[in-house]
Order: structure tokens, then sequence, then C-alpha cells
């Protein structure tokens, strides 16, 4: 690690935290020698991040720290934070786990471990779009909506045509699924996926079940999903073995978010 891009990281963080700070406590509390303090404030005063006071010759942080977030969503906070988590799942499930979120009509898959997994059989990249309702993790987010937010949701899917592909139900019937989901506290998906071989074509079964992540207003910010092989194990197996980790990791994500603790870990977040 660059030693000064370090300090100034730490400078800029226990700013953000305090509001205003001296040389001196930033070299006290930082543990960073004074002269370095002092350097490394003139360049963040010089690159208009930090000024000092002329009455109290405090430092301060200046508006320009905000495009230091600038490009970086909701999204990308909730990825950085739940990473850990997921690897930790199918370090211990083995099997894939993926973060995916709503965004717009949407789901996009904003993290996996399907490179870590010694059981997935199929790779998939972040920023991945999947149809909303023919996925696990699209009814999970959606059951944990606002009832007017799922409403809009699926208005929009309707009218633009894209409803009646992802599912043979009308909007009354979905939500009254939706309901159900969010009672039992996952949501189940089954599908088909077909590989190509020398001569025939190989028909597998893949299985997905998704928790919610809840946010400060306890309304779905994601759904962690993990993926197996549906005759790997029977339905009422895969719950009893996932669920306990999936929800109590949920939980673990949940918490974090709405403590907002990434502020206390990266720059980015800085406002």
């Amino acid at each position: 690690m660059i030693r000064s891009l370090s300090n100034g990281l730490e400078i800029l963080i226990y700013l953000n935290r305090r509001d205003t700070a001296s040389a001196g406590e930033l070299s006290t509390e930082l543990s960073i020698p004074r002269a370095t303090v002092y350097r490394i404030l003139s360049t963040l005063v010089e690159k208009g991040f930090v000024y000092q006071h002329p009455d109290d010759q405090l430092f301060h942080m200046t508006p320009k720290v905000r495009v230091l977030s600038d490009g970086y969503t909701d999204e990308d906070q909730l990825s950085s934070i739940s990473r850990p988590y997921l690897l930790n799942l199918t370090k211990i499930l083995r099997w894939p786990v993926a973060l995916a979120c709503i965004e717009g009509v949407e789901l996009v898959l904003r993290d996996n471990t399907d490179k870590a997994s010694p059981l997935a059989i199929e790779h998939f990249s972040s920023g991945y779009r999947v149809p909303l309702l023919g996925s696990a993790s699209g009814p999970c987010i959606l059951a944990n909506l606002p009832i007017l937010r799922q409403r809009d949701i699926l208005t929009v899917l309707s009218k633009t045509g894209r409803l009646h592909d992802q599912s043979d139900n009308d909007i009354t019937h979905i939500i009254h699924g939706l309901k159900k989901i969010k009672k039992q506290g996952y949501s189940i998906h089954s599908r088909q996926r077909a590989k190509n071989y020398v001569g025939y074509v190989r028909i597998s079964d893949l299985t997905s079940i998704s928790v919610p992540i809840a946010g400060q207003t306890n309304n779905a910010v994601g759904a962690i999903t993990i993926r197996y092989a549906t005759d790997a194990l029977t339905r009422e197996k895969a719950l009893d073995d996932f669920m306990p980790l999936m929800a109590k990791t949920a939980s673990d994500i949940s918490k974090k978010v709405a403590a907002n603790d990434v502020l206390e870990e990266s720059l980015v977040a800085l406002n």
C-alpha cells in the first residue's frame, strides 16, 4: 500500500466523522507524523478538497469531496457490503450465491460467487439482466416492497408487453402470490438449462432460493439467491440446509446497511 495515499484517506475519513480538526489532532489520533499531516493537508487544500478556516485554523472538508462519490450508487454500496457475506455462504454451502437488485422494472445481477463455487455450472457477470418474474430474486424483492410500488412495476411490465412474456397470471394473481412469498420469507424458482453436446442436447434442472435484504425502512433493497442442481437434493432438504444460514446472512447484511457502516470504511461514501 502507498503510505501517503493511505494517510490521506485516513485524514479525509477522520474529517468526515468529526467535521473539523487541527493538524495536531489529526497527527495524534491517526498516529501520523505531524510533518506528514501538514504535507498531506497542504496537498488537499491545493486540490480544493480541504480548507483551513482563518479564525480557528481548523481544517474542514469542502463540497468538492462529493465528486469522489459521483457514480457510486446505493447498489454499489450494497454490493461492497455484501461481497464477503456471499463468499462466506459459498465457502460453507459450496453452491454459487448471487446478489440481485431491481432497477426500474428489471432485475440486475450485482454480484455473485460463480467463480468461487466448485459446483457452479453457469457463470454470470455483474450487470447481467434477468426477467423480473422469471427468477427467484425478482418476486422475492417485489414481495417485500410496498403494494403501490409492486403495482407500479407490474403495470409498467404489462403496458410494455413484458408481463405476459414472464407470467401467465394477471397483476391481481401475481400480487396474491407475492403475499405468500412475503409470509414464508423466501422465494423459489426452477428452470431448465439446455446444453449442447456432440450429437445431443442435455437438459438439466436448476433451482434457486432467494431471501430478501431489508433496507432502513424494512423494504427490500435486494435479494440473496443460492442456485443448485435440482436433482442434487430435494426441495425440503435444500430449505433445511440453506435457509438458516441464508436468513442469518441476509439479516447481517441488512443490519450493516441500516447502520451504514460503510461510511467508516470507504472514502467513496463521503458526503
